[in-house]
């Protein structure tokens, strides 16, 4: 995200950042924990009624 964020703003990131984050319902980025529990989730036996969905890990983006 840091590259992105010096693509886009390269005289002030953490200005981009804010920016980004402010647009987010959650308002920060996800971690890569986060994205990593969504997948370990899919992997398990416990998920074995979803099947062929779309699993958005975008904190509402999309939804709002």
């Amino acid at each position: 995200m840091r590259s992105l964020e010096s693509q886009f703003s390269p005289e002030d990131p953490d200005a981009w950042q804010d920016f980004v984050s402010y647009n987010i319902p959650m308002g920060r980025y996800r971690t890569n924990e986060e994205v990593a529990n969504l997948a370990l989730f899919l992997a398990n036996d416990e998920s074995t009624y979803c099947i062929g969905g779309i699993h958005m890990i975008d904190r509402g983006f999309t939804a709002g």
